[in-house]
């Protein structure tokens, strides 16, 4: 037995007690020998879920590689797939489960294997000609899939079950809006939803200049604004309280949460009209004269203020510059410069700082503290600024 037997554990402090969790779980303790001790695991991600958080570690288990998360969120399910913890079975104190069996997601299990796709692709008169990726996961959010087909790509959306009839709704009324979104092909109670590829190349993958694409994304905004719909939309700030405290004790990230604070306090009432929710370029599509062709993810679809669209947009334009090319990262640079000097108010300062607070928590989470310092810099630049562009 080492000498310190959680010194190969050294995770951020915040995910201490998720990682105690994890190890209870598995039938880890201290004293175990070095034969039977729980070896290292990597970090794959933590956000906010329901009143807690959902943490996914990645580890060498069980004679192979395998993704546990451990859920605090104490939202209810419709059948346990793992193991809990506390008194109330339906409220527990936490859910330890291994990917991809997530209690909130119950048909990500069947979903993520090809012979289950082809299955449910054949029900809608599509035959399956590859193999089924996994896009992107959320852990008890949603999870998306891309299946070739003879059809060309279908994409799964394997979401909570709750939110089917919402998001089905979503995308019949930006269709009926005349919005250029997917053609729904098919949807199960279960929560999957089935879509057609959007119409276009991605706007990463367009050289778009800045000012252009924020015009077409500013004609986009406007007929988002007309579509017929009543559901309200998430609002980032909602999640400041979270992000604070999972920022701990670090210097720029309170600073930032109180130039935060400041600028919502200071901020006039907005009016309210339908919003995308999460837009931003990687949720458009172009068509070779560069005009807007596609626009997918209208999930977060609903009734906000225009600020949340123009901060998450932003935002993510700043995150991204850091991920490109040397090149792209300079375009991607503007394109914020622009959208921030074209869009500026008060609540889009706020929102951003929001947005950009999140996603440093996000990278110091996983060993990237150069980044986060990066981000958390940029929002304070933002919130912090006068007027002008800090970018």
């Amino acid at each position: 037995m080492p000498d310190e037997p959680d010194a190969a554990f050294a995770p951020a402090p915040a995910h201490e007690s998720d990682l105690a969790m994890l190890r209870d779980a598995l039938g880890y303790d201290d004293t175990d020998s070095d034969d039977h001790a729980l070896p290292e695991p990597g970090l794959r991600s933590r956000e906010p879920l329901g009143p807690g958080a959902v943490t996914g570690f990645d580890l060498d288990h069980a004679g192979g590689m395998q993704t546990w998360f451990v859920d605090t969120s104490r939202l209810a399910v419709q059948a346990e797939t793992g193991m809990s913890t506390g008194e109330d079975p339906v409220h527990p104190d936490a859910r330890i489960w291994l990917h991809p069996a997530d209690p909130h997601l119950p048909a990500l299990a069947a979903a993520a294997f090809g012979h289950s796709a082809a299955a449910l692709l054949a029900r809608l008169g599509m035959t399956a000609t590859g193999d089924i990726a996994m896009i992107g996961y959320r852990p008890g959010r949603r999870a998306v899939l891309r299946v070739a087909t003879n059809a060309g790509d279908a994409w799964i959306k394997v979401v909570r079950p709750s939110r089917v009839d919402r998001l089905v709704s979503a995308h019949r009324a930006c269709a009926d809006g005349g919005l250029p979104v997917p053609t729904l092909l098919g949807w199960a109670s279960e929560g999957l939803i089935v879509l057609d590829s959007a119409i276009g190349t991605p706007a990463a993958e367009v050289p778009w200049r800045p000012g252009q694409l924020l015009d077409e994304v500013d004609a986009l905004r406007e007929r988002i604004a007309h579509v017929a719909w009543d559901r309200p939309a998430k609002s980032i700030a909602d999640r400041l309280d979270w992000y604070a405290g999972h920022a701990g004790d670090d210097a720029d990230a309170a600073r930032l949460v109180r130039g935060v604070r400041a600028l919502l306090a200071g901020a006039p009432q907005a009016p309210r009209s339908i919003v995308h929710g999460d837009l931003h370029f990687g949720q458009v599509f172009l068509d070779e004269s560069h005009r807007v062709s596609g626009v997918i993810d209208v999930d977060t679809f609903g009734v906000g203020v225009p600020a949340e669209d123009s901060a998450a947009f932003i935002a993510h334009a700043v995150a991204s510059a850091r991920l490109t090319g040397a090149i792209d990262s300079a375009r991607v640079w503007r394109l914020a410069d622009h959208a921030l000097r074209r869009w500026d108010a008060a609540d889009v300062r706020a929102f951003t700082g929001i947005h950009l607070l999140g996603q440093a928590n996000a990278a110091r989470d996983n060993g990237d503290v150069i980044g986060a310092r990066e981000l958390s810099a940029a929002a304070l630049r933002i919130v912090d600024g006068d007027g002008a562009s800090p970018l």
